[in-house]
């Protein structure tokens, strides 16, 4: 065994011997999970004026330069898959420090991106797969048509862009559909879909 397997071998154990002490820690209410989806932040607030026009406008600009973002985000930050049986969120500078996330936090950056440009109606969606898994992303309406982006699949911007029935029904990740929402929220609500 080489180094780094020993060090990742030592770093998952101390993980999950200490998970519960972590579990308890990373806990959010309601109202912490919405500041999640924090437009304001420094972090974002930088990245977009490197993207945005002196004359930003929503209504001219707003795809443009989301576009812009996404790409930077599936080009910068890498998605894995965490299976320590830890719970954790990353705030947007933590996720920039380290350019790794699970899809959670990278649904939660795309639509802290998305509020601090106006977009009040993008929300990150938790859904159960038809694996049963679940899996984190963000949609959205603009101007009649429905978008998802997800950047954990690192697709092209508008691979999810259209009627909404259609496009719910045609994404996938990992070839499994949708069998339902669990829960969505931004900075402004949080809904738990319930049985």
């Amino acid at each position: 065994m080489d180094e780094k397997d020993k060090q990742i071998k030592l770093s998952k154990f101390l993980l999950q011997k200490y998970s519960d002490i972590i579990n308890e820690r990373e806990q959010r209410t309601i109202g912490e999970i919405k500041a999640l989806v924090d437009g304001t932040d420094l972090s974002i607030q930088t990245i977009i004026e490197e993207f945005k026009e002196t004359t930003y406008s929503f209504e001219d600009n707003y795809l443009e330069i989301l576009k812009k973002i996404y790409s930077f985000i599936i080009e910068e930050i890498e998605f894995t898959e965490v299976n320590f049986g830890i719970n954790y969120w990353l705030n947007a500078k933590e996720v920039l420090e380290i350019k790794i996330a699970d899809d959670e936090d990278l649904a939660v950056f795309t639509c802290s991106f998305m509020k601090a440009l106006g977009d009040n109606k993008a929300e990150v969606i938790i859904a159960e797969l038809d694996n049963l898994t679940t899996h984190a992303f963000v949609t959205t309406e603009i101007n009649e048509n429905f978008l998802i982006l997800d950047p954990a699949q690192k697709k092209e911007f508008k691979t999810f862009f259209g009627e909404k029935t259609k496009i719910l029904r045609n994404y996938a990740f990992k070839e499994q559909k949708i069998k339902k929402f669990l829960y969505r929220f931004n900075s402004e609500k949080y809904e738990q879909f319930l049985e």
